[in-house]
């Protein structure tokens, strides 16, 4: 069976889902025919990742996802020096995921829109065109490497898919996520 290997943020983890199988990762997994290797980790921003994979080298998979900025946006607002340290982070992210299996497919998922972002001291600097700026700052980054494709969640809707916390997905959110994952997939294997 293929093997998918999963990193980034609460959303990779699956929180706020109301069951480990209602989770965006086991989702895309089984509808990829995939087994989940799930990496994901509550509150870590791009650097968290980045020293994840330095400090660990991921194991081979025949798929990679990273979801992770939305905490980056969060944590540092208007610095510029978060969107530095996310590219610089998506960088050593891409560059371990081809180190560990040069042939496979990575799936960077852009960060999709909170319905509010004033809670959760320190993560309480975002807005929509900050995640904007980020997802931007993906795409240039994935650009520059052939086995990236991304997974835009077009149809999310902030108001049906978030928890009641305001910022996790609930479990129609992780379906949307999922679905996002499945297409980029299916599109790349058919490119």
């Amino acid at each position: 069976m293929l093997r998918l290997a999963a990193y980034g943020h609460s959303y990779v983890e699956g929180a706020a889902a109301s069951a480990a199988s209602r989770r965006f990762v086991d989702i895309a997994s089984c509808e990829l025919g995939c087994t989940p290797d799930n990496n994901g980790v509550g509150g870590s921003v791009s650097t968290d990742t980045a020293l994840m994979v330095a400090a660990k080298p991921p194991s081979p998979a025949d798929l990679y996802i990273l979801m992770t900025g939305l905490n980056d946006a969060r944590l540092y607002g208007e610095d510029t020096t978060g969107l530095t340290a996310y590219a610089s982070a998506l960088t050593v992210i891409f560059d371990a995921f081809e180190a560990a299996n040069p042939r496979s497919q990575v799936i960077a998922v852009e960060q999709p829109h909170l319905r509010v972002y004033s809670r959760h001291h320190p993560y309480d600097k975002g807005s929509d065109a900050l995640i904007d700026a980020y997802n931007q700052r993906l795409r240039e980054a994935a650009a520059r490497c052939p086995s990236v494709v991304l997974a835009r969640v077009d149809s999310w809707g902030k108001s049906a898919m978030i928890a009641a916390d305001t910022v996790h997905p609930n479990d129609l959110g992780h379906r949307e996520i999922a679905r996002a994952v499945y297409c980029a997939a299916v599109v790349k294997s058919l490119s």
